[in-house]
């Protein structure tokens, strides 16, 4: 597997588990009845995608510091 195809996948692996860990947390918030399941549930995985995509950078920031 070429670099290219490892990284697009790194990155599929952490917006997958953002989008489930942001959606968990959205439908948990509903619980509480202080917004609807099906918006909380939205807004969480869109929060939990954002949230993956700055800890990817960050991880990759840390993977060439340690390179040079």
């Amino acid at each position: 597997m070429n670099d290219d195809s490892k990284n697009f996948l790194e990155w599929l692996d952490a917006l997958g588990k953002g989008i489930i860990a942001g959606g968990a947390i959205g439908y948990l918030l509903s619980l509480t009845g202080l917004i609807v399941a099906g918006k909380a549930i939205v807004l969480g995985g869109l929060a939990g995608c954002l949230a993956s995509i700055t800890f990817k950078n960050r991880q990759d920031d840390k993977k060439e510091q340690n390179r040079k």
